[in-house]
């Protein structure tokens, strides 16, 4: 847990008034209960003993998480297409262009593989939700991955999920999703990926290859938002009753655009997460084109090609800043910072109703600063890769590949001491957050061209923060995350900063739940994984992880569901005192969380509550208040007080 004795606290308030410091200091070992420890993170500079390595492919072609479909260029590449998928279309998987992105890597520098992702995707070509027949034959056929073994595929769960529109523009709407697993090659242990650099001829190796193993990976599972075998039918209202599966549609409204219904038929394999950065590899320099093979031992015949330039160091152009403003090449890693204007009482701390500014400071991991223009670069630099390797959200990235990490974003919020779960995100925190439409760095348009004068702007780092007039005294938390990619490495960073209000006396977590490091530790401790965001302030995750949309899960859903659908997590998934350090944490059962590890908990005896976001009664309620306020569930080890 964190120490209740504040001496660098204190120090800091009274050495820097202008509070750029971190206020709260975190000093535990790995092995000790509640938190854990802060840092384990020897792979974000340039000085690292190696570089995360990530590899994605889409539809055939190599793709950059911006999006941009990677270029084959001269290479003699057999089955890489000349065309690759617009995933800036509004149908990705049909409209195709000549790709232009550029997959560089450094030479002279030791990479491991950290992430692993090849998808395949169809739209709108299997609408027939009672009947998934059509769909499951295209997986096992016409997909890129068909000479996989399917044998004893089958379906593992029928979920809704609901997303909240945004006003003017879209519509509240909801999406089924049924998955399938348990295929022989998914129950597979012992099979390998080998990663190797050949020359331009297709045939001259140059390095040794290096062979990754799937026990190497943290993560596969679809419940983490990684392996998933499945059909989605998308922007639909809920069902009508039990067993309906027709596709119900959004009304049109007037002033808005329609939102048809969307099918969308997906294998997509990834593994993510290295257990063992030590098994490396260098990249070579090598003058023109090069090409990284993969080359996954259950489909031998059938490698997976990444079309790649090695670039030197001398050859990078200056886009950073060092320590005296002069201009250098930018280093690997991402570290965001927040200063804050100096309060007006002069106390080191704000008093209730007061504004001031932070001021973000967006530095690479050697500390170059990555925005010397002071400006945040706009959505259409950022896929044009001029932005330093800075990510921001894209349609393709939130609708396509699936993936909701990458959108930059800082939350306000405090006091510490009354951080604490609400079953319904309708009802009034306990605490204090900032405005949810005001919490991204980058607007959530950005980086659609259909909104030009949004697309093409820059985004300012000086943001405005309102405390109300009746903000309880305490510790408040500043929370800035942002993800990147450079010349291979793809990594999150979420970096906590402190400030007081009301009073010097500093406060911290309600500490009710914890212990992650029991098994996130070393290079699976929690800075190295999702956002970047050290175990000791998981009880911050709250703070953005508290919407009624499912775009951005709540925390208490998605945690269970995560855990509780890997085996990878070996605990019993019935001892709830491995997470929860306080007996009251654990007694707000709702439909939405129980159903995170129970999918048919009542069956269908309420069917519409399960389907009502919004409003009293709905999914979100507190069955403790209810039904389960005499008895516990049973089945489920609680803390004792």
């Amino acid at each position: 847990m964190i120490r209740s004795t504040f001496v660098r606290t204190a120090l800091c308030a009274l050495l820097a008034p202008t509070l750029s410091c971190n206020m709260l200091d975190v000093n535990d070992n790995e092995d000790v209960s509640g938190r854990g420890a802060r840092v384990f993170d020897p792979y974000q500079s340039s000085d690292s003993g190696a570089i995360r390595l990530s590899l994605q492919q889409f539809n055939g072609c190599a793709i950059l998480p911006s999006g941009s479909a990677v270029s084959k260029g001269t290479l003699n590449l057999p089955g890489y297409p000349d065309t690759c998928p617009d995933l800036l279309a509004a149908d990705p998987t049909s409209a195709r262009s000549a790709p232009t992105g550029t997959l560089r890597l450094m030479a002279g520098t030791r990479y491991f593989l950290n992430q692993l992702t090849l998808s395949d995707i169809v739209l709108n070509k299997h609408t027939n939700g009672a009947d998934l027949t059509d769909a499951v034959r295209w997986m096992k056929n016409e997909s890129r991955f068909r000479n996989l073994d399917w044998s004893d595929l089958g379906r593992v769960s029928d979920q809704w999920t609901f997303s909240t529109g945004i006003e003017g523009f879209s519509q509240d709407a909801w999406t089924r999703e049924v998955l399938f697993d348990n295929a022989r090659w998914r129950t597979v242990k012992d099979d390998t990926f080998t990663v190797e650099i050949i020359d331009q001829d297709g045939v001259t190796p140059r390095m040794t290859p290096v062979v990754y193993s799937r026990t190497d990976f943290l993560a596969d599972s679809a419940y983490g938002g990684h392996t998933r075998v499945g059909w989605r039918m998308e922007t639909v209202q809920a069902p009508q009753s039990p067993g309906d599966v027709v596709p119900h549609p959004l009304p049109v409204l007037s002033g808005q655009p329609a939102s048809p219904p969307a099918y969308r038929t997906l294998v997509k394999i990834e593994m993510v997460g290295s257990t063992n950065p030590f098994k490396t590899f260098e990249a070579p320099f090598i003058p023109g084109p090069a090409i990284l093979k993969v080359t996954w031992s259950q489909l031998p015949d059938e490698p997976f090609f990444f079309p790649i330039e090695l670039v030197t160091p001398e050859g990078l152009a200056p886009t950073c800043a060092n320590a005296d403003g002069q201009p250098v090449a930018c280093g690997f890693g991402v570290d965001p910072k927040f200063k804050f204007s100096t309060p007006a009482n002069g106390q080191g701390y704000y008093e209730p109703g007061e504004s001031f500014r932070l001021f973000l400071d967006m530095r690479d991991g050697d500390g170059n600063q990555m925005l010397p223009a002071g400006v945040l670069p706009s959505g259409k630099d950022m896929l044009a890769d001029k932005a330093n390797g800075l990510l921001y959200a894209t349609q393709a990235s939130y609708f396509t590949l699936l993936e909701r990490d990458s959108l930059p974003a800082y939350m306000v919020a405090g006091p510490l001491q009354k951080l604490q779960v609400r079953s319904d995100p309708q009802a009034k925190a306990p605490y204090w957050s900032a405005n949810a439409e005001s919490v991204g760095l980058v607007d959530s348009l950005a980086t659609l061209s259909a909104f030009p004068g949004v697309y093409g702007s820059t985004w300012t780092t000086r943001y405005s923060v309102n405390l109300p007039q009746d903000a309880e005294p305490g510790t408040y938390v500043a929370l800035v995350k942002t993800q990147r990619y450079f010349l291979g490495e793809r990594v999150a960073k979420t970096n906590s900063y402190f400030f007081q209000v009301g009073q010097q006396e500093p406060t911290t977590y309600p500490n009710a739940v914890g212990n992650c490091q029991l098994c996130h530790r070393g290079v699976l401790s929690l800075d190295n994984l999702r956002h970047g965001l050290g175990v000791d302030h998981v009880e911050a995750c709250k703070t953005c992880h508290q919407r009624d949309s499912d775009l951005v899960p709540r925390i208490q859903t998605l945690i269970h569901q995560l855990h509780n659908s890997s085996p990878r997590y070996t605990q019993n998934k019935t001892d709830c005192t491995v997470c929860h350090l306080t007996k009251e944490s654990a007694l707000r059962p709702s439909m939405n969380v129980c159903q995170s590890c129970h999918p048919s908990v009542h069956g269908d005896e309420y069917f519409a509550t399960q389907f009502s976001a919004k409003g009293e009664p709905n999914r979100f309620g507190n069955c403790a208040q209810t039904c389960h306020a005499q008895s516990t569930t049973n089945g489920h080890i609680l803390p004792e007080n």
